[in-house]
């Protein structure tokens, strides 16, 4: 890691000295994995594989691969590796995403939710890997007596749940404004999918903001760089 220029970055960008002093360490610690268990490939040179064995690396060692993947992330922007820094995003909200509860969706069916955690499908991670097609969908409602709507409901949110800053209120909002899928937002652009927001909130009072069009921008972006199955 190239240590003062990358300093140099996160001090240009107004990073909170704190937050810089906190992001060296992790992004040395994720460049010793490559060294060590990636065939020795430096933090530039790795790809999005390296990254999620560094998740699976770091669950192993009850380490906080958050924070690392997070610091990480702003080396990439650093070094302007665009589609690291979008491989970071999604291993972090992976991580986010198998420990968050179906339940934390506002407005779902609680009683759906229930029946599907007494099956064992209580994350968002459980979901979307064991709904992943309709069938699959189809298969969790015949198991656990949850309605097929809630439970195409909740994969939905789940899906949503993948893009940053899409978690709850805001991924519902998408949702019930239409935007339920990472295909309909990637493919509109920043200022149809925030049109479509803000008719949607001034139509109907839901009670947050539309994202601006710059952090529409950003989804769209990683609408279109997700797999639509996780990985």
């Amino acid at each position: 890691m190239e240590k003062g220029n990358f300093i140099a970055f996160m001090k240009q960008a107004k990073k909170p000295s704190g937050t810089i002093n906190g992001y060296t360490k992790p992004v040395n610690i994720f460049e010793e994995f490559l060294q060590s268990h990636r065939r020795g490939v430096r933090l530039h040179e790795a790809n999005p594989e390296d990254l999620r064995a560094f998740v699976d690396w770091a669950a192993a060692s009850n380490r906080n691969a958050y924070r690392h993947l997070l610091a990480a992330r702003t080396d990439y922007e650093y070094k302007r590796l665009a589609d690291m820094k979008k491989s970071s995003c999604e291993s972090m909200e992976f991580i986010q995403n198998e420990t968050r509860r179906l339940r934390e969706f506002p407005k779902v069916d609680q009683d759906s939710v229930k029946k599907l955690s007494a099956i064992g499908i209580s994350t968002v991670n459980q979901l979307l890997r064991e709904g992943s097609t309709l069938k699959k969908r189809q298969a969790l409602t015949r198991a656990s007596g949850a309605p097929l709507h809630s439970v195409s409901e909740l994969f939905k949110l789940s899906q949503l749940s993948r893009l940053p800053g899409l978690k709850a209120v805001r991924g519902r909002l998408f949702y019930e404004a239409g935007l339920d899928s990472l295909d309909a937002i990637a493919a509109l652009n920043a200022e149809e999918i925030h049109r479509q927001l803000q008719d949607y909130i001034d139509g109907t009072g839901f009670a947050r903001s539309a994202p601006t069009v710059s952090e529409v921008e950003v989804t769209i972006t990683m609408a279109q760089f997700l797999p639509k199955d996780l990985i």
